[in-house]
């Protein structure tokens, strides 16, 4: 995190000026081939200019991470909040992968990052960022009745993390052809769909059994 909280405009502008930097940066070269130098030579800063706000690109990582996470939510969030029932699965992970897609293109640092430091692991700066997708996602699938009232909370988390590690991976692994890319997204919109409603299937019988 950051060394110290932003408070002026001018300071807020600056710390996004590192970010952006940061992201570009290491989604080109990745986190293990840059340094805090590189970042502030990008975002047109000196060094000790950034080190105001970061102790060292492991601070910067964490920060990113927590960056994507806001972005993250912000799109995700009113996309399952118009969810209402099962029957919404399949336009909801629809416009939730069509939304991951669009993320990846615009935090590519981030992604670069989550294949050198796996999500899954508690030490990633990305941890943080995956388990807080995987929370709201968990609360809306039970809103919506598609997790049973027997389903134990850490199945519900298990099958979600595989769900957001499928499409991280291969977002993460995409081609920059649009064409390809969509394909991509139609591809992980089929087979997630698939999968939750089944996962609703499940769901169904379990309620039936109370």
């Amino acid at each position: 995190m950051t060394r110290a909280e932003p408070r002026q405009d001018r300071s807020r502008a600056t710390l996004e000026r590192i970010l952006a930097a940061a992201d570009a940066e290491i989604g080109e070269v990745g986190l293990a081939r840059t340094s805090t130098r590189r970042i502030a030579h990008r975002a047109g800063l000196s060094v000790g200019a950034t080190y105001r706000f970061f102790a060292d690109k492991e601070a910067i990582a964490v920060a990113l991470s927590q960056r994507y996470l806001d972005a993250a939510l912000a799109a995700y969030r009113p996309v399952v909040d118009r969810a209402t029932g099962p029957d919404d699965l399949p336009s909801v992970v629809a416009e939730l992968v069509r939304q991951a897609a669009l993320l990846q293109l615009e935090h590519p640092g981030y992604y670069r990052l989550t294949e050198e430091r796996l999500p899954g692991l508690a030490g990633s700066p990305a941890h943080a960022a995956r388990e807080g997708i995987v929370d709201l996602l968990a609360t809306a699938m039970t809103r919506i009745g598609t997790v049973g009232p027997t389903m134990p909370e850490a199945l519900v988390r298990v099958r979600l993390e595989l769900c957001v590690e499928t499409v991280r991976h291969a977002l993460a692994h995409a081609d920059d052809e649009a064409a390809t890319r969509e394909h991509l997204v139609e591809e992980l919109t089929r087979m997630l769909t698939a999968y939750l409603v089944t996962w609703a299937g499940d769901a169904s019988v379990g309620q039936g059994a109370v």
